[in-house]
């Protein structure tokens, strides 16, 4: 089926809502998703925000976004989590992942959702990266955030910042590389893309002189590898316009390296994208805001850009 399923994430927080008033908004391409969920919370949410959009079973005639039900355990305060409902997070995940494995959905939109409470629940999760992963028993994927101007991939996720250096190697720089340029290749059509690897310490290391990373690992990598990687230069420097103009993708070491850099250029227009995975996944740059879920203050700029990045990959 060439449609994208859409997990909204955490029904107590934005998720839901910026997926509906994206999907109002795109109404000429409304038809090519699936929208999972507890049926009567997005009625509810549709008539509090005043959207015009129809719910509709998959064989109806009628115009609308196909739906797909999903009971809640326990009944949604917006704005308050409740760990009772981690269980149809992860279930409604797990079936659009599942589904994208058995070509039953081009790919998978995903909202926010709060790790720490799916851990209160007794589930292991350190993020829908690394879940996606697991569910498609692929070894590695590699994060990408991107947005009209910039497009940053991370070497490592979510990692303590003391465990960063210990997998800066050959190895995962090599299958990282491959998976960047494969996809890039074949997802975005962008042929040989050009490939800025950011040094570890500041300044690049200078030279050896704060740190050993850059001359004893990343220098010789770029220097030998046969695919277009260039680098590594400062992190300090490297979004410098010239740069950006200069390269397709740059490769951080760690995720607060590049992150607040491109979310501070876009945030709310940025996506972040699993590359790697055997399906596509694109998900909203933002979390769970509770303080303002149910306030109708929410901002669906980055949903309303993933529905049309996915639109564009049918």
């Amino acid at each position: 089926m060439t449609k994208f399923f859409i997990s909204p994430g955490d029904p107590a927080g934005i998720g839901p809502e910026v997926t509906l008033k994206a999907l109002s908004k795109n109404k000429k391409i409304q038809n090519n998703f699936i929208l999972a969920g507890d049926k009567n919370l997005y009625q509810n949410l549709i008539s509090q925000n005043n959207l015009d959009l129809n719910l509709i079973e998959e064989d109806s005639d009628e115009e609308g976004v196909i739906f797909k039900h999903f009971p809640l355990k326990n009944n949604v305060s917006i704005g308050n989590p409740d760990v009772g409902n981690a269980n149809y997070i992860i279930d409604i995940l797990s079936h659009g992942a599942l589904g994208c494995l058995k070509n039953e959905f081009k790919g998978l939109i995903t909202g926010p959702v709060n790790k720490e409470l799916i851990n209160q629940s007794g589930f292991e999760f350190s993020g829908h990266t690394e879940f996606l992963a697991d569910i498609a028993n692929v070894k590695k994927v590699v994060m990408l955030l991107m947005n009209k101007k910039l497009k940053i991939a991370l070497l490592t996720t979510h990692i303590p910042l003391s465990e960063v250096p210990s997998k800066i190697s050959k190895k995962n720089l090599e299958n990282t590389i491959s998976i960047i340029s494969d996809e890039f290749e074949n997802t975005w059509k962008i042929k040989n893309p050009s490939i800025c690897l950011l040094g570890l310490n500041p300044h690049a290391g200078e030279g050896g002189y704060i740190g050993h990373e850059e001359e004893e690992i990343l220098k010789p990598f770029v220097n030998s590898s046969p695919k277009n990687v260039f680098g590594p230069i400062s992190a300090d420097t490297a979004f410098i316009e010239e740069n950006i103009n200069k390269y397709d993708v740059f490769l951080a070491m760690y995720h607060d390296q590049g992150l607040p850099v491109i979310k501070s250029m876009g945030f709310g227009n940025t996506l972040n994208v699993t590359m790697g995975l055997p399906f596509i996944r694109i998900s909203v740059d933002h979390g769970t805001a509770y303080e303002i879920a149910g306030k109708n203050k929410a901002d669906f700029s980055s949903m309303d850009e993933a529905l049309k990045t996915s639109f564009s990959l049918l």
